[in-house]
């Protein structure tokens, strides 16, 4: 039975390794920072305006800045975890063609600004930017947030404070906490995990109206996760399931019209 004991032991000990692994790397498995930064001329965005900000963590945040025309909603745009603030400047491009204004929300520790990606780090500088667009003469009603996967986390606790007129989540999870449960089923991450984004949660009761996208192909995160969210919330919605749709091409798949639609509405 000695081999029975042995093998336990390197199994309990393989066990505790992944479990100390997954608790202290576990930052390093979600925000996955571009190493390089483009600037709007290097995009050629001219329109847009490096803008920097201080968040109340002390970071020193580069925000992207493009006003409104005639009085139009100003879209704050939070990207995913291995996007940066220049990533969907095709987006920002198309949305100022038509008047929009356009913030390019941009995260701690990512490319152009200071700091270490945390949750808490990542909505202090979303607040930061946000009171910056107030700061501008937009007013809090004229503002709509636009999340994609992780962003659309980012969107969901800003919301808890700073109430849009519309929020548009592409690709969006329930939480983090829940995408980890069904990646990581051996550990107990709800004791373990830092960052859960509980985007159900936030939306809760917030009354706020709600766009959601979702490609059916998506392997990042799961169609019926996006399903899931959009079903249990509470306040008014509308759905937009595109068909084979994957997780980063939504916008070039019919999201585009769907999008700008729900803007000219606004």
């Amino acid at each position: 039975m000695k081999w029975v004991f042995g093998f336990s032991l390197v199994l309990i000990t393989l066990y505790l390794a992944g479990l100390v692994l997954v608790y202290t790397q576990q930052r390093d498995l979600m925000y996955f920072p571009p190493t390089n930064y483009l600037s709007p001329v290097d995009v050629s965005l001219e329109t847009a305006v490096e803008i920097p900000i201080q968040s109340e963590t002390g970071d020193a945040i580069l925000a992207w800045w493009i006003g409104p025309q005639d009085g139009k909603p100003v879209v704050m745009f939070f990207h995913g975890n291995g996007s940066a603030v220049y990533s969907n400047h095709d987006i920002y491009r198309e949305l100022s063609a038509k008047g929009y204004g356009v913030l390019g929300t941009a995260y701690p520790g990512y490319p152009s600004s200071e700091g270490t990606p945390t949750e808490a780090a990542l909505v202090a500088a979303a607040q930061a930017q946000y009171d910056y667009m107030i700061d501008q003469g937009v007013s809090a009603d004229n503002i709509v947030f636009y999340g994609t996967s992780l962003g659309a986390g980012v969107a969901a606790q800003l919301s808890k404070t700073h109430k849009p007129s519309l929020v548009i989540m592409e690709a969006p999870f329930t939480s983090a906490l829940d995408m980890a449960r069904t990646m990581i089923k051996i550990y107990p991450v709800s004791l373990l995990m830092k960052d859960k984004f509980l985007s159900e949660r936030a939306l809760k009761g917030s009354g706020i109206p709600l766009l959601w996208l979702h490609g059916t192909n998506d392997t990042i995160i799961p169609h019926t996760m996006g399903q899931q969210l959009f079903d249990n919330y509470d306040g008014p919605k509308t759905p937009h399931v595109i068909e084979g749709g994957q997780h980063n091409n939504l916008w070039f798949l019919g999201g585009r019209e769907i999008i700008l639609e729900a803007l000219a509405s606004e």
